[in-house]
């Protein structure tokens, strides 16, 4: 026996002396159905005594005397702290206090209350999930002062008891604590406390509850005397060492079904919240459901009894009877809806996309999601199955998310599409097109935008004129007048667009951002589309435009739309510009047009020169005193542009009478982008397809001059 100590001894297990150790941790619970959400108070049961391998010397295993004695409760009991995951160093910490703290029946139990929610918004969101079963974890942070070793325990492995110990103070956490880790990495934090380690017989021990001690097997048979001592000892050694690897398989399996049971109970809990609140039935009656273990099934019998109870005291006879499906959907829908906005940081967008165009944003909510707000998009999937009387209980997160999206309800006697998907589409589409709304552009204020009816060929046309009317003499008469033929010519539409996909995968991550700054992409992806398709089409043949039919580019002499004598940018030359303009004359050839100036288009380069010429009451070029700016008030709008360089301008008329550049959009479609949908053949999710239909073309010749500039 003293061999065997000396041996202890020498591994560094003290026998009886004292030591400093660390403040210990050790996992709570916190009691379901204990929670007072008036007086925001919750039941904890911090300690059972049960026995735990700790390791801050050489692995021993601790258990906890719950004689009343051997505990010291003053300080528990004197406003000790509610803590979040013992964070000791911050008071912003702190969620509340421990009102009393008792040892009940081997148990050691406590009543903790959180701090108001106005005073600590912090401490009530974790209040919050404590009510709801999403957080049932708490942990107490205790400290030793006297450890007693029992005897004829485990020789490799020994057991001491505390019977001098004190906790300060309660934690909620995420997960139970690992048994053995103390304060999970804040032991040097912590400053150290010495502890004595004595020995004693062994005894039983009726005020301590522990657990079945699974390392304990039958002793090994000694060995005969004539066997090696180096022998017995590996013998021995490995003998334990199997028991010991025995004990953690047993303790691992242990703690997986105690987490799958709180899994299971999380799950009730927030499923019997969700029927209740659904059916506007008050918390209490939820509270009362979950304490008196309830299952989901019997919660939702109960609840379409007192439905139908409530039918029968207000009857419906005789009126048309609407039910609440749609209303739930949309509210489901929008209410999620404003979430994802807020939570993607789109609502800034979306408002600024609202005053440009309210048309798409008239129907929006950006109110934070109300009951929604917090949800992942796991949690929203699961919501919207719910919501259809679909049990996702025990359904693997990747079923769940794939029937989320391909659900269709039959309600109202023909099928809807899933109400995740719906969210999804909204919140996609939305995204697009407020960000189609704010990209700046210039082609809409120096082209002409149309409709078309279909993707044909559509035809438009600009008549001839009469000149003057016929002079008539004494008694003369009336002659008819011939319209001359006008010009025909055509615009169509064409489409442009891409598809995005969302994983199942995305979903499961909770990947919200990358999905919404793509479909933000698009939108502006789509409106800057149509701006280098513009552009495209003006700077063919050096920025003389297309080829026309006579195989002569758009600007040319020909048509009278270009001044040869290419000038700077100047207000005569503008105004030789303007000259060249004015003459141009109808189809007929019979009466000239008197076309103004309205817009200047010029390179960014040139812009302020173009802004300084069109505005200044001087001429600012010429450098003469007070000489009058004859360009000046000569356009409403002068739009620069980094898609033109080089010096060539462009000074067109107003695009309402004579556009050179007509964008037909595809009627029905308005001038935004159109998403459509279906599941996903190369990704496993759901696919959008977004198009843009649209073609840009050149219309007339006569509504525009170009002057190559110097």
């Amino acid at each position: 026996m003293a061999r065997k100590r000396q041996d202890l001894q020498t591994r560094g297990v003290p026998s009886d002396q004292t030591r400093d150790v660390p403040p210990l941790s050790m996992r709570a619970a916190v009691r379901p159905g204990s929670v007072n959400a008036e007086k925001r108070t919750v039941d904890v049961v911090w300690t059972t005594g049960a026995k735990v391998l700790r390791g801050f010397f050489e692995k021993f295993f601790e258990e906890l005397s719950l004689d009343p004695a051997h505990v010291r409760m003053a300080r528990l009991n004197n406003g000790a702290p509610l803590l979040n995951a013992h964070d000791v160093y911050d008071a912003r910490t702190v969620l509340g206090v421990v009102e009393s703290a008792r040892i009940v029946n081997g148990e050691g139990v406590a009543t903790v209350r959180f701090a108001k929610a106005e005073d600590d918004p912090a401490a009530d969101v974790v209040f919050r999930k404590v009510r709801d079963g999403i957080l049932q974890n708490a942990s107490v942070g205790y400290r030793t002062y006297k450890f007693e070793k029992v005897e004829g325990g485990d020789a490799e492995i020994p057991t001491y008891r505390a019977v001098d110990w004190e906790p300060f103070e309660i934690s909620v956490v995420p997960s139970g604590a690992d048994d053995g880790a103390g304060f999970r990495g804040v032991e040097a934090q912590h400053p150290t406390n010495s502890c004595h380690f004595t020995q004693s017989q062994p005894q039983p021990s009726q005020e301590t509850r522990t657990m079945a001690d699974p390392t304990k097997q039958a002793s090994p048979t000694p060995q005969p005397d004539a066997q090696p001592g180096n022998a017995v000892e590996a013998a021995t050694r490995a003998a334990a060492q199997a028991r010991l690897k025995n004990a953690e398989a047993v303790a691992a399996n242990e703690a997986r079904a105690r987490e799958e049971a709180m899994q299971l109970e999380r799950e009730r809990i927030v499923d019997i919240r969700r029927l209740v609140r659904r059916a506007k039935l008050g918390d209490e009656l939820a509270d009362k459901l979950i304490a008196d273990g309830a299952t989901v099934d019997a919660v939702r019998a109960a609840i379409l009894d007192h439905i139908a109870a409530e039918d029968e005291v207000h009857p419906t006879t005789q009126h048309v009877r609407f039910g609440a499906g749609d209303d739930a959907r949309d509210k489901f829908v929008r209410g999620a809806s404003a979430w994802l906005f807020e939570r993607a940081g789109l609502v800034p967008l979306i408002e600024e996309a609202a005053k440009k165009d309210p048309r798409h944003f008239k129907d929006i909510a950006l109110d934070g999601g109300g009951e929604f707000r917090g949800l992942s998009l796991v949690e929203l999937a699961r919501e919207s199955l719910d919501r259809r009387g679909m049990k996702t209980r025990g359904m693997g997160r990747m079923d769940m998310i794939g029937l989320a999206f391909t659900y269709r309800s039959t309600q109202g006697g023909y099928q809807s599409t899933s109400d995740f998907a719906v969210l999804f589409e909204n919140i996609m589409y939305k995204s697009i097109l407020a960000a189609y709304a704010t990209v700046q552009d210039t082609w809409s204020r120096w082209c002409r935008a149309d409709t078309v009816a279909d993707f044909r060929p559509s035809n438009r046309y600009r008549s001839g004129s009469l000149t003057v009317l016929d002079a008539l003499g004494e008694d003369g008469e009336f002659k008819n007048k011939v319209v001359p033929d006008g010009q025909k010519l055509s615009i169509s539409a064409a489409t442009k667009g891409n598809i995005i996909g969302l994983s199942r995968q995305t979903i499961i991550n909770d990947d919200m951002g990358s999905l919404t700054d793509l479909s933000v992409k698009l939108g502006r992806a789509a409106k800057l589309t149509i701006e280098a398709d513009v552009f495209a089409l003006l700077l063919l043949n050096s920025g003389l435009g297309p080829t026309q039919a006579d195989s002569q580019p758009f600007f040319h002499a020909n048509r009278a739309n270009v001044n040869a004598t290419g000038s700077a940018l100047a207000a005569a030359a503008l105004d030789a510009d303007r000259i060249v303009m004015g003459a141009q004359k109808d189809i007929s050839n019979n009466e000239t047009l008197d076309l103004r100036p309205a817009v200047l288009l010029v390179p960014a380069g040139l812009a302020m020169t173009a802004k300084v010429l069109n505005g200044a009451p001087y001429d600012p070029v010429a450098n003469l005193f007070q000489k009058p700016n004859t360009a000046q008030g000569m356009f409403r709008d002068v739009i620069d542009t980094p898609r033109l360089t080089g010096t060539r301008r462009y000074v067109l008329a107003d695009p309402a009478i004579a556009p050179i550049i007509v964008v037909a959009f595809l009627e029905g479609q308005g001038q935004a982008p159109f998403l459509d949908s279906e599941n996903g053949w190369r990704v496993d999710g759901v696919e959008w397809k977004v198009r843009l239909d649209f073609k840009a073309q050149m219309f007339d010749p006569k509504g525009a001059v170009t002057n190559a500039g110097v």
